[in-house]
């Protein structure tokens, strides 16, 4: 029987040339725009390659345990529908945020939630927590290669440093992503040769969503509660982006599902940074707070405290530095399209540009 991770892997490595192939013939590009950084048009749909190479390895491995994984297998499909509508035919925030909910309540009803509080409250809590992780994945889907590998490290962390505290379906979900996501950079990483849209990078984050919910069910609080940061530390890097991405969207009166370019990696290629150094940059960070995560459990609640505050106060302030709560037009980064995504200013000129 193979393992979920080679099945995953290769279903990828199979199913990714046939998406490429179907976005062909149907002209399903993502279109060159001046909220894009490719030169030319790309095929979108590989989402479709990943979330049937994910079902298959978490469904044919046989790890599986006689537990109850409807839930699990409901939401996807919920998540991956609306995310695939809205790669094809477009789909309003509204009823992709509902998508959202349903497979947090799906989950919840799985017993799949928050370790803390109880009732209306928990369940709101975790739907929060479903939509601020799928959201901030699918904001972090905007340059080659950073939403694929930063799943594939944060999955792996989940399988290593915790000590395998995960259930069965946990570990059988966190080495189908791992096998799914190093499949998918086979065609992703700079230059991408598909993208996998919003039906990719929104499964992606529910798959690490589901992976903190099952942590939290299966894991003890231990010594002290900054044992449940664990799965927040792996997760900082796209999660600040996302939260930074809502706060300077309502500071600047736009609405949240307004698009812009002043996410960390735009910043970055508007200083002259290519698409495979800032994937690289992106893959570092993601490990370190993942290294980060695991010397949280191991740690006295001082000594995780100062981790804490040191690892998320360190991102914190380089994106503050680059300029990413900045909504003033005129700093915005310059992308030159020819050369897909190099050019733009210094980070001097963004930081004086106010």
């Amino acid at each position: 029987m193979l393992r979920p991770e080679a099945i995953a892997f290769i279903s990828t490595l199979i199913l990714t040339p046939f998406a490429r192939r179907l976005c062909v013939h149907w002209n399903l590009y993502d279109s060159i725009g001046p909220l894009k950084i490719h030169s030319k048009p790309i095929p979108r749909l590989g989402g479709v390659a990943i979330t049937l190479a994910f079902a298959a390895g978490t469904s044919f491995s046989g790890h599986l345990s006689q537990m109850h994984v409807w839930p699990f297998f409901a939401a996807l499909i919920l998540i991956w529908a609306a995310g695939l509508i809205d790669d094809i035919r477009g789909l309003s925030p509204t009823l992709r945020l509902a998508a959202q909910v349903g497979g947090a309540i799906l989950l919840w009803s799985g017993d799949w939630r928050l370790p803390w509080l109880a009732g209306p409250v928990n369940l709101a809590a975790s739907c929060v927590l479903m939509v601020v992780f799928i959201n901030s994945f699918n904001f972090l889907d905007g340059s080659d290669g950073l939403c694929a590998g930063v799943t594939g490290i944060i999955a792996a962390a989940f399988l290593v440093f915790p000590g395998f505290t995960l259930s069965s379906l946990g570990t059988t979900v966190a080495w189908s992503l791992l096998g799914v996501c190093f499949g998918f950079l086979v065609f992703n990483f700079p230059p991408a040769g598909i993208f996998m849209g919003d039906s990719g990078s929104t499964v992606l984050g529910f798959g690490i969503a589901f992976l903190a919910f099952d942590f939290y069910r299966m894991t003890s609080l231990g010594e002290h509660r900054l044992t449940l940061a664990f799965p927040l530390l792996t997760a900082a890097l796209p999660l600040l982006d996302g939260i930074l991405t809502v706060l300077r969207r309502l500071y600047g009166g736009r609405s949240l599902s307004h698009g812009d370019r002043r996410h960390y990696y735009d910043l970055l290629l508007g200083l002259n940074w290519s698409p495979r150094n800032v994937a690289l940059t992106t893959y570092g960070l993601t490990a370190g707070m993942c290294i980060v995560a695991w010397l949280v459990l191991q740690c006295d609640f001082i000594h995780a405290f100062l981790l804490c505050a040191a690892g998320i106060g360190a991102l914190v302030f380089a994106a503050l530095r680059l300029g990413s709560l900045r909504t003033n037009e005129k700093s915005r980064p310059h992308f030159d399209q020819r050369n897909t995504g190099d050019g733009g200013r210094s980070l001097r000129n963004i930081l004086r540009s106010d």
